[in-house]
């Protein structure tokens, strides 16, 4: 498996079960991951994070950050069959299992 982020320097749309929608841009160096909301109560905030990964299988990733404000997210993507799994605690302690599509954008 490759040692550098295979998905480096793209970019993806996630829209989740839940109506959540975001794009996760991944940096060219695979470090850090911009990430921006489409919608909902934080539509149009965005941020930059650290990121770390780990490939589970040869399509599958886990995927895991700290935003801005100290929530965790963990995923696990599989971006061969657009398929993302996420799990995100949110500072206040509200805790959201999500499913969704993951579309590359240009």
């Amino acid at each position: 498996m490759s040692k550098s982020f295979p998905y480096a320097n793209r970019k993806f749309k996630l829209q989740m079960d839940n109506g959540l929608e975001v794009t996760n841009a991944y940096s060219g160096d695979g470090k850090t991951l911009n990430i921006e909301f489409l919608n909902g109560a934080l539509k149009g905030t965005a941020m930059s994070v650290p990121f770390t990964w780990k490939a589970v299988t040869d399509k599958h990733f886990l995927i895991s950050w700290q935003e801005t404000d100290k929530s965790t997210v963990v995923h696990c993507d599989n971006f061969a069959d657009k398929k993302s799994y996420a799990y995100y605690t949110m500072m206040d302690g509200s805790f959201f299992v999500m499913e969704g599509v993951i579309e590359e954008m240009a």
